[in-house]
């Protein structure tokens, strides 16, 4: 029985992540069409396509920057309270910021909208949590497979997100967003009624607005773990600004439209959670954490620069599909070798400072690069590939007596 409600609790973890990230998806073929398109009242019409990507840039990173504070503050919580009451507290949130977005968009309003970026970017911190449930019913064995699935559950719902987003789009861009609420309403009750506490020796915690900060400054302390976490972030940086920039490259090169975009996320999605759930699951079993996340990051890093060469967008899906593939070995290997560090008490901290590290990467990277992208639509294969090579070597030279010696 224990068995069976400890299989359900990570079913249900699994089901938020993947809700969680279909509504993330969502945006991504919208933002685009919607600040770029001269004729839409967002922006006025005068607007340069160098201001527009700094818009585009702020309205993206206000995601990350509002789960940079969130992820160690729920993960915190869920150490202390338990997984249930804090997931249920931050997916009512969730609900508020699409509601609020759905008006933003139905009033034309982009302050509405930055606003439902900042809550909505709160409250996607309960990832922190899904971690947590994951390793807290995993085994020693299991881990690595059960974070598959979790970056599976990603992938599949980041598939149908941006996919729903381009097609709904038709029918106003306020559409998606009531869906998504409508969507997570549901995912709400889902937890409510079948989660099962999966934490039961809470620990004595305190809640502080600048966890955040202090997480980072305490991660870069930990010796073992130091260069994963700076490897980590380089990638997130370099990550985002390929993945959420390069529907400017498409609608510069291939006049992309939103529904255009909504096929190439779906696409992009679909191909990581195939990836994840299935294609890389003989690896993980027989090699290194190490060695699969900074392989992952050299493929992949060749990859998307073999995008720039490709001789029409035919060969487009093929690029796409060897990019998430490479990229899969990535994410449960280094969510993987984070945990192993960490024990049991302290899970969601360990994995909230992990988030963190990630989230300020996510905001770094649009801040930095708006402005470059509307004058460079090239310039997201440029960074994306060449910096995950360079990851890839910082690896090897640091980790080359041993990446290869057998599994422990």
């Amino acid at each position: 029985m224990k068995n069976r409600s400890a299989s359900l609790s990570l079913a249900i973890a699994l089901l938020v992540s993947f809700i969680d990230y279909m509504g993330l998806g969502l945006v991504y073929p919208m933002f685009s069409s919607m600040l770029f398109d001269p004729a839409n009242p967002l922006l006025p019409a005068e607007t340069s396509e160098a201001a527009r990507g700094v818009w585009l840039g702020i309205l993206i990173a206000l995601f990350p920057f509002a789960q940079f504070f969130g992820s160690p503050i729920w993960g915190t919580l869920s150490d202390g309270k338990g997984r249930k009451k804090p997931l249920l507290y931050s997916l009512g949130l969730a609900l508020m910021g699409y509601l609020i977005a759905f008006m933003g968009v139905f009033e034309s309003s982009l302050l509405l909208l930055l606003i439902s970026r900042l809550v909505i970017g709160f409250a996607s911190g309960n990832m922190a949590i899904v971690q947590a449930t994951v390793a807290d019913i995993s085994s020693a064995e299991s881990k690595g497979k059960n974070f598959a699935l979790y970056s599976m559950s990603l992938g599949a719902g980041f598939t149908l997100g941006p996919f729903l987003g381009g097609v709904l789009s038709k029918w106003g861009f306020s559409t998606p967003f009531i869906f998504a609420a409508g969507v997570l309403a549901l995912n709400l009750g889902f937890v409510m009624l079948f989660f099962k506490e999966t934490h039961q020796k809470p620990v004595n915690t305190k809640i502080n607005w600048a966890l955040g900060f202090i997480q980072i400054k305490k991660a870069f302390r930990f010796k073992d773990i130091r260069l994963i976490l700076l490897c980590t972030f380089l990638h997130c940086f370099v990550w985002s600004f390929f993945f959420e920039f390069v529907p400017v490259y498409f609608i510069d090169k291939y006049q992309f439209s939103s529904t255009d975009l909504g096929w190439f996320f779906g696409a992009s999605g679909a191909f990581y959670a195939l990836s994840t759930g299935l294609l890389i699951r003989p690896f993980i079993g027989r090699f290194k954490p190490e060695l699969l996340f900074f392989s992952g990051n050299f493929f992949a890093g060749l990859a998307v620069l073999a995008i720039l060469g490709i001789p029409s967008v035919h060969w487009l899906w093929s690029s796409t599909f060897l990019v998430q593939f490479f990229v899969a070995f990535v994410w449960p290997n280094a969510t993987t070798m984070i945990s192993n560090s960490a024990s049991a008490e302290i899970q969601g901290e360990a994995l909230g400072v992990f988030a963190s590290v990630n989230a300020l990467a996510l905001i770094l990277s649009p801040l930095f690069s708006g402005s470059l992208i509307g004058r460079h639509p090239s310039l997201p294969m440029w960074v994306g590939g060449l910096g995950m090579l360079g990851i890839a070597l910082l690896g090897v030279s640091t980790f080359r007596k041993n990446l290869f010696k057998d599994k422990r």
